[in-house]
């Protein structure tokens, strides 16, 4: 936005009355100018969802990764579940495709115990595809694609804490091309920003 276009902008959210037809244009003209806008696509079909912890959220998320034919693609801020590795390795020698970009600080820098980089390096040791991104301060996606038709969402960590302990959500929208081409995109952006892991054992 220009700065006239700014200044206009707090002016008339200063000086104007505060109804709720201004708010509402003022909402409208920010999405307009920033550049700021979501999507929309029609699903008919089937969305499941699971809590946690211990309420299902876990199962769910394997259930997709085991329900992969031939791609998944992976955007997580934390990788540290035992369970949720050996599906994805498991999925490879199946001849699944697996790319996964996962955040470099949270995985590699705070890494104390160590399972991130395991887990990481356990994959990339099976065939998959993995690369870290840093160029965000949190990369906090948490996303699987499954053959380009179903998507897993939620704020649901992969990790022994999301299943077991904390409170966390996980939905998935099963057999919806449109919604998987929009996170592809997103994800495939993502994934270009990342570097290649490169494990030392």
């Amino acid at each position: 936005m220009k700065r006239i276009g700014l200044l206009a902008f707090v002016a008339m959210i200063l000086t104007g009355p505060a109804t709720a037809s201004n708010w509402v244009r003022v909402a409208e003209r920010a999405v307009t100018e920033f550049g700021d806008h979501g999507s929309s696509v029609q699903h008919n079909g089937t969305i499941e969802y699971a809590f946690s912890p211990r309420e299902g959220a876990e199962k769910l998320v394997l259930k997709v990764i085991g329900s992969a034919r031939s791609e998944i693609h992976m955007m997580t801020y934390s990788l540290t579940s035992a369970s949720v590795v050996e599906a994805l390795i498991a999925a490879r020698r199946r001849g699944v495709e697996v790319s996964i970009v996962a955040d470099y600080k949270n995985n590699l820098v705070d890494d104390r115990s160590g399972k991130a980089r395991a887990a990481l390096s356990a994959l990339v040791n099976a065939g998959c595809r993995v690369r870290t991104i840093s160029v965000y301060p949190i990369h906090h996606d948490k996303v699987i694609v499954a053959d380009r038709e179903t998507v897993e969402t939620g704020s649901f960590n992969y990790s022994d804490a999301a299943a077991n302990k904390n409170s966390e959500n996980v939905m998935v929208v099963w057999k919806n091309p449109d919604l998987a081409r929009g996170y592809l995109a997103h994800w495939q952006d993502r994934f270009n920003k990342g570097e290649d892991y490169r494990t030392n054992y």
